[in-house]
C-alpha cells in the first residue's frame, strides 16, 4: 500500500514556520505559479516525493526543537 502524499500539498504553498530556510528544496517550488507547482509535484515519482517529505520532516524537527529551546530561556 502506497503512502498518501495528497496530505502534503500545503507544503507547496507555505512553510509551517514564519520564514523558510534558503536551503529548503520546497522554496524553489513555492516560487512557481500554482498550476506549475501542482504539475511539478504530480510528476514526481513516489520515491522523489518521499525524499522531499523526509527532508521537510527532518527540518521541521530541528527547527521545532530550536524554537522550543529558545522559548524556554
Amino acid at each position: 500500500m502506497g503512502y498518501n502524499y495528497v496530505n502534503f500539498y500545503g507544503l507547496l504553498f507555505s512553510c509551517p514556520f514564519d520564514s523558510e530556510l534558503t536551503s529548503c528544496r520546497l522554496r524553489k517550488i513555492r516560487q512557481l505559479t500554482t498550476k506549475e507547482r501542482l504539475t511539478y509535484y504530480s510528476a514526481l515519482t513516489e520515491n522523489e516525493k518521499k525524499v522531499l517529505l523526509t527532508e521537510h520532516q527532518k527540518c521541521l524537527l530541528v527547527r521545532d526543537k530550536k524554537s522550543l529551546f529558545h522559548e524556554s530561556q
